[in-house]
């Protein structure tokens, strides 16, 4: 009941957050701009180490880093990026792996305000993915929307945005088993979030929904894959507190509370999938003399579902990042994830994803940049 209450009241936030947004683009006019960097300006060169809480794919780079074509109170980035990958399981199976390659195509196009206080973002962005030799894997996603900030007081101000986007689901996930091409689907979303700061203790209350539609896709062997019956919509509501004991660590306490609703009453299965969940964590945010910096918590999480038979999900949650410039040349970031999420395979209440995840970045120079991920 909790989540529900939760889920109305950001719904009808949502015009005042359209509201907010739309006086903040009919005031620009009235507002104070300010200059960005050029590229004479942006920083020092590539010998130089990334800036405090900066990793080396983020320094400024002098003479490559793009300005912005000028647009009244705007600054528009236009930009496309070509990624080649190769992946030696592109369908996650314990036994026959299969590789392949896939280039990525990714154009966007960013309108970014340029104002003394508020800010206003419009955004338009896409992925297209070509696999070599498994063509029917091939994927076009893509997402738009905006995001603002109301400055209301230099310790107050509201912040949120809208956004649809077109996804397709990885070959990771449990529901993908009997389809043969990956699911596609659509999520609209909003989000309103009111931060105030009292002194050194800062506060945020906000609130997400998201609403998913799925697509059906061929089924291997023939047939439809269905897919419908996981559209639904995800309400969350959370509460922040931080408290600065220096100016180097943050340590926090966050609740959220959500509620899932499916579309469909009872899936294809006859299920009831709807449910409830809370979960309470306690943080840091760090910086160790901008070398090491990061953010890591800990905390309990439980889902309760209203289906006779479902397992309510329960346990510790964690997750985290932490970054580390052990050269002026080097990022390495180790970050994790433990969370419940959705599905609607037979029997099943959920599942609990666990997300380790390594990066390493090294500037060769100051154009060029390498990764690796694991």
């Amino acid at each position: 009941r909790l989540g529900r209450s939760c889920s109305r009241a950001l719904r009808a936030a949502l015009p005042c957050l359209a509201a907010m947004l739309a006086v903040a683009a009919f005031a620009t006019d009235s507002l104070g701009q300010t200059t960005p960097r050029t590229p004479a300006d942006a920083g020092g060169d590539a010998s130089e180490p990334p800036a405090r809480g900066e990793t080396v794919l983020e320094r400024a780079r002098p003479g490559y880093d793009p300005i912005g074509v000028r647009a009244g109170g705007f600054f528009i980035y236009p930009e496309v990026t070509v990624s080649e990958l190769f992946r030696s399981n592109i369908f996650y199976t314990p036994s026959n792996e299969e590789e392949d390659f896939i280039t990525v195509i990714s154009p966007s196009l960013r309108a970014q305000s340029n104002w003394n206080v508020h800010s206003l973002t419009f955004y338009a962005e896409a992925d297209y993915g070509l696999y070599a030799i498994n063509g029917d894997e091939n994927y076009f996603d893509f997402r738009s929307g905006v995001d603002g900030r109301l400055d209301i007081r230099h310790d107050l101000n509201l912040s949120g945005g809208l956004s649809a986007a077109r996804r397709h689901e990885p070959r990771s996930s449990p529901d993908q088993t009997g389809a043969a091409e990956p699911v596609t689907y659509m999520v609209y979303s909003g989000n309103a979030a009111l931060n105030k700061s009292f002194n050194r203790l800062s506060t945020r209350i906000g609130g997400e929904v998201d609403v998913y539609r799925y697509n059906n896709v061929p089924a291997t062997g023939g047939g439809t894959f269905r897919s419908k019956d996981r559209d639904r919509t995800v309400s969350e509501g959370s509460l922040r507190l931080g408290y600065e004991l220096s100016p180097r660590i943050e340590p926090f306490l966050r609740a959220s509370v959500n509620d899932r609703s499916y579309r469909q009453h009872r899936d294809d299965a006859g299920q009831v999938r709807d449910s409830w969940g809370w979960e309470t964590v306690a943080g840091a945010a760090f910086d160790l003399g901008g070398v090491t910096f990061g953010e890591v918590y800990v905390g309990y999480l439980s889902q309760n579902y209203q289906g006779s038979g479902f397992n309510d999900i329960s346990g510790v949650s964690f997750g985290g990042e932490i970054l580390w410039n052990p050269t002026r040349l080097t990022t390495v970031t180790l970050g994790a994830e433990r969370s419940g999420e959705e599905t609607t395979l037979a029997g099943a209440s959920g599942a609990q994803r666990r997300a380790p995840d390594l990066r390493v970045e090294h500037a060769l120079r100051r154009t060029t940049i390498l990764s690796a991920d694991a």
